[in-house]
């Protein structure tokens, strides 16, 4: 897979994840007044030499009434902020002006479109830099303070952005934001089982789909190479395997003993019904401190329940169990 081809900038090469970029990072007013039917992709012959050697970055225009708004993603795969950003936000936009009336996209004596950079940053170093060339300028005499350009630029640190409101409210991109800042394998998964589950209903949705498989595959999972993760965007339910990874995660934490415990007692009866027991245990025990800890709702914990009944992990007796143990 080439740099070019990353699976990122193909996630913002659909219109779903714009309109939801929009919607959920830009101003709320704006969302309301911008006919999201209209958005664009800016093609090649839309944009400069200079900025096509930046193949990271990601160009839309939308309808705002009878005026095009132009939205301008720079996606930064770095691991420590740029301090030039402030200047190159600045160039960048005076190259695409420059290029819009060169293409007769626009006349020069009209008015310039407006342009609302927006700089994607996934590093784990906090982003400090200055949001505005303005504030990137130093000193400047008090008489000439009208001089002093202001180029402001919307920062979308992922790792630190809060999206779990969004999340709720099936926003694409903050859900990919969300994915990010998962810090267990199993929060992790059981979001990308959500998503693509709901992803799934809509037909429109399925190449997107597919893209958010290769985000999870390439950009998320090698974050969490502690477990192996089954991929919920290709339908790898694995119910058994995620099991074992949620044994793994608390057995790391000190608090699968009880499971560990359960199982072993089973083994060294060599009766089956033992090893079961243990498990069905074991799964209560774990899915009862997701509860505890706000990890998971009751109505999450319910299907999870239920779909471990119905692919034979518990019994019908444990599943009835649990829900009465469980408060579900």
């Amino acid at each position: 897979m080439t740099d070019h081809d990353h699976p990122y900038k193909r996630l913002f090469s659909h219109p779903e994840m714009i309109a939801d970029l929009i919607r959920g990072f830009v101003h709320q007013e704006l969302a309301e007044v911008c006919d999201m039917r209209s958005l664009k992709r800016c093609n090649g012959s839309y944009v400069t030499d200079d900025l096509r050697e930046r193949e990271d970055d990601i160009i839309w225009q939308v309808k705002w009434g009878d005026t095009s708004l132009i939205l301008y993603l720079l996606i930064e795969f770095q691991s420590q902020p740029d301090p030039s950003m402030p200047v190159r936000i600045m160039s960048y936009m005076s190259l695409l002006w420059q290029d819009l009336i060169r293409t007769k996209h626009i006349l020069p004596t009209k008015p310039l479109p407006a342009v609302i950079p927006m700089v994607l940053y996934n590093g784990e170093i906090p982003w400090e830099i200055p949001a505005d060339i303005r504030d990137a300028i130093g000193e400047i005499p008090r008489g000439l303070m009208h001089m002093r350009p202001s180029v402001p630029y919307i920062i979308l640190d992922e790792h630190r952005i809060d999206v779990d409101k969004k999340v709720e409210e099936r926003n694409l991109t903050a859900s990919l934001f969300k994915l990010e800042q998962s810090s267990t394998s199993y929060e992790l998964y059981e979001l990308g089982e959500r998503l693509n589950a709901w992803m799934a209903k809509n037909e429109e949705l399925e190449e997107l789909r597919k893209d958010f498989s290769l985000v999870f595959e390439y950009s998320i999972l090698p974050g969490h190479e502690e477990i192996k993760n089954p991929n919920p965007f290709r339908g790898d339910k694995m119910i058994s395997e995620k099991i074992n990874r949620w044994i793994a995660e608390y057995k790391a934490e000190g608090k699968a003993e009880g499971i560990e415990e359960g199982i072993e007692k089973g083994i060294e009866k060599g009766i089956e019904k033992g090893i079961e027991k243990g498990r069905a245990e074991g799964i209560i025990l774990l899915l009862k401190d997701h509860l505890l800890t706000n990890r998971l709702s009751k109505e999450e914990v319910k299907a999870d329940i239920e779909r471990l009944q119905k692919n034979g992990i518990i019994s019908q007796d444990d599943l009835q169990r649990a829900i009465k143990e469980l408060g579900i």
